[in-house]
């Protein structure tokens, strides 16, 4: 599973407009780590910084430092991006990738910024994520009840770089779930999709 990720706001009385635009963005893309594009680097900040810090193996700082409105930090060069990226995707994180949608000299205030990507395990098409020797699945489940009792479980297994699809159904008995489990053990997919609805039911 993915691992999770939160974003607690800043504490302190005052957030620069940049940090407020951070925060903004990071609000619309919730379980991801944002590389927010600053120059040539990407920058990570609070909790985010702390968790890319330590999966990249790359120095904590932070910004506002001696002040109560310290924020842990951390960034990586642009042109090398695709390294970084592909540690955090490996370790099981998805990435929202942000960047300066207008010239920074040409900007009135805080530069424009958007997500224009996000990089998830299991949907890439990007060489350098995906491990050539295997496929690299996505995996969505969904299920079919008479009243509250599970019935039958159907997987969809799809690889987004090689087009390849597959479909299961598995009947289930006394709603034994271990013949789902072992289906997704034997295919190995990088990322599971439930809905929230069917979250507490198909916990896998």
């Amino acid at each position: 599973m993915t691992p999770k990720t939160t974003q607690k706001q800043p504490t302190g009385p005052k957030i620069t407009p940049m940090l407020r635009q951070y925060l903004e963005i990071k609000e619309q893309y919730p379980g991801t780590i944002l590389f927010y594009r600053m120059g040539d680097f990407y920058e990570m900040f609070f909790e985010d910084a702390e968790t890319a810090s330590r999966v990249l193996g790359i120095t904590l700082t932070s910004r506002n430092k001696g002040n109560e409105n310290q924020v842990p930090m951390c960034g990586v060069p642009y042109h090398a991006v695709s390294g970084y990226l592909s540690k955090m995707v490996k370790a099981g994180y998805r990435v929202a990738l942000c960047e300066q949608t207008e010239d920074p000299k040409e900007a009135k205030g805080i530069v424009k910024r958007e997500v224009v990507r996000v990089v998830t395990p299991g949907v890439t098409t990007d060489d350098q994520l995906l491990d050539e020797k295997s496929n690299t699945f996505v995996c969505a489940l969904t299920a079919a009840r008479k009243g509250q009792k599970l019935l039958t479980v159907g997987l969809s297994f799809l690889d987004v770089s090689t087009g390849n699809f597959l479909i299961s159904e598995i009947p289930l008995q006394d709603e034994n779930l271990d013949p789902v489990i072992d289906e997704i053990t034997r295919m190995q997919p990088a990322e599971l999709l439930i809905a929230d609805e069917e979250a507490e039911s198909l916990a896998v």
